[in-house]
């Protein structure tokens, strides 16, 4: 019996020897063909690709040692590409060609230039329809219709409304971080802070204020708002879930749903909630279309797809809320994981913080709130989040598709089905681009008159494709930021282990690895 077992063992394992030789040559295969293509180009045969679930899932064991692992584009930045002529190379497995591009002319040639040959993949966003399609999500005439009726919406008058949220939420927040306060050896107020919990609860305030009209209070207060009759759970509780389990809801089979599990049972109750209270706030936005000025970012899009003279030109219902879930997701996560670093770094350099405090000063006089069109002028908080986006970009690829075509880049020719990938994180790191002090928390290079030029810098990607949201973000970062400057200076709790506090990983957006703790004190 066991000699049975045994040679079963060993002929599983000599199958699926064969079968992984087999793939790895059939990659090789790929490869000489695309070196024959591209003699200069560098190009890596692997087994197991990047983006293979049991590399995201952390599922290869340690002592496997794999080319790319999970996270390669951030921890390495641009260490993979120094062996390259021009910050390009390709990885080729078994069934796909990604070719890695952090070259910044290359890059806004795919962008900007080129952004109709160069295609985004969209059968790798489905997993964010979850609710109805999107600008995110479509391409070509879809993606015209979406952005047309989308883009106009991030108007200033939504920003002066994210500024105007900010300054609210930030007060509530502020009043929660004094309850809980320690007195320093100077006899001065300090707090500690997990800044991850607070960035993170800040902007999902800020989205559900500014996008959908709604006023959730601080986690330390009651929540008692009438929005939620005819609901099993309130909006924020929704709305937390779908922001906080997304990954889950997206690789979890539906039916699984179905067990008497608490987890699962959460999770679907959240995302069905939140589809009717979208359905909801949709309604009510197209009632009152008519009647009053829109005073958030879901009653601008409704009014302005019920403006449309063509049917066909409108948003869906599904479309609308498809949007919705998209501007909120993106949104969210950007501004809060951004926030973090921010801080993050500035706690750990004073004299930064010192100059940030320093503009403010300058700009604001004697203010203690920042009015909208003071914002324009705080130029070094806008280069702190510039820096901080460099270094920790919120998304560490932009992905991009050859489709049916064979097309050309730079030196180089890519057949069809080759997926180019714009790895952020090379290119914020380039040093052809930032110089050889491209690890140095730099915001000034934002401010000098040579500041390298766009093409090297996309957080937001970049043409029309880019992010329509980018000015919400912005409005949202430095009128915090700003706000936190004026009322504290803060630093690093004696307990953290400054070799790691910025350590980061990828789960949809980049986000320190472990929750960061700061001290605060008042000024």
């Amino acid at each position: 019996m066991l000699y049975t077992s045994l040679k079963a063992v060993a002929a599983v394992a000599a199958l699926s020897a064969v079968t992984s030789l087999g793939m790895y040559l059939v990659a090789c295969q790929r490869a000489r063909a695309l070196k024959r293509m591209n003699p200069t180009l560098t190009v890596y045969p692997v087994l197991i690709a990047p983006s293979s679930l049991l590399n995201l899932l952390n599922l290869i064991p340690r002592w496997m040692k794999i080319s790319f692992p999970k996270n390669w584009t951030f921890d390495g930045k641009y260490d993979r590409f120094n062996e390259t002529k021009d910050g390009v190379f390709a990885i080729c497995t078994v069934n796909q060609t990604n070719v890695q591009v952090a070259n910044s002319e290359l890059s806004k040639e795919i962008m900007v230039n080129r952004y109709k040959e160069f295609l985004k993949p969209i059968q790798l966003y489905g997993v964010l329809d979850v609710y109805g399609k999107n600008i995110v999500t479509v391409e070509g005439d879809e993606w015209r219709r979406h952005r047309k009726i989308a883009a106009p919406t991030f108007s200033e008058q939504n920003n002066a409304l994210v500024h105007k949220s900010s300054i609210q939420i930030a007060n509530q927040m502020f009043a929660s971080w004094e309850k809980n306060s320690i007195t320093a050896k100077d006899g001065k107020q300090s707090y500690r802070v997990n800044t991850s919990d607070d960035m993170m609860e800040f902007a999902l305030s800020v989205i559900s204020s500014a996008a959908f009209g709604i006023d959730i209070p601080w986690h330390t207060e009651p929540d008692n708002s009438e929005f939620r009759q005819g609901h099993q759970i309130s909006f924020k509780q929704s709305l937390e879930i779908v922001v906080n389990r997304l990954q889950y809801w997206v690789i979890t089979p539906k039916f699984l749903y179905l067990f008497p599990i608490k987890y699962l049972q959460e999770t679907k109750q959240g995302f069905d909630e939140f589809g009717k209270y979208l359905d909801r706030i949709i309604d009510d936005a197209e009632e009152s279309a008519s009647e009053e000025k829109p005073k958030n970012l879901l009653q601008m899009l409704t009014k302005a797809t019920m403006s449309e003279k063509s049917p066909e030109s409108r948003l869906s219902k599904a479309e609308l809320k498809g949007n919705s879930f998209v501007f909120i997701l993106a949104g969210h996560e950007t501004t809060a994981g951004v926030l973090q670093f921010a801080l993050t770094l500035l706690a750990l350099h004073p004299e930064k913080q010192h100059k940030l405090f320093q503009e403010i000063r300058q700009v604001l006089g004697d203010s203690s709130i920042p009015e909208y069109k003071d914002l324009a002028k705080l130029k070094y908080v806008q280069s702190i989040m510039n820096e901080s986006m460099r270094m920790f970009p919120p998304v560490t690829g932009i992905p991009k598709y050859t489709a049916t075509q064979t097309l050309s880049l730079g030196p180089y020719v890519f057949p069809p089905k080759t997926f180019i990938n714009i790895n952020t994180a090379g290119l914020h790191y380039n040093p052809a681009a930032w110089g050889g002090d491209s690890f140095e928390f730099k915001p000034e290079r934002f401010m000098a008159s040579d500041a390298p030029s766009r093409s090297g810098f996309a957080p937001f990607s970049e043409g029309p494709r880019g992010c329509v949201g980018k000015k919400f973000a912005q409005v949202e970062f430095m009128t915090l930021l700003t706000l936190i400057s004026l009322n504290y200076t803060w630093t690093l709790p004696e307990d953290v282990d400054v070799a790691h506090v910025l350590d980061a990983t990828q789960i949809i957006t980049l986000k320190p690895k472990t929750p960061v703790e700061l001290m605060f004190k008042r000024r």
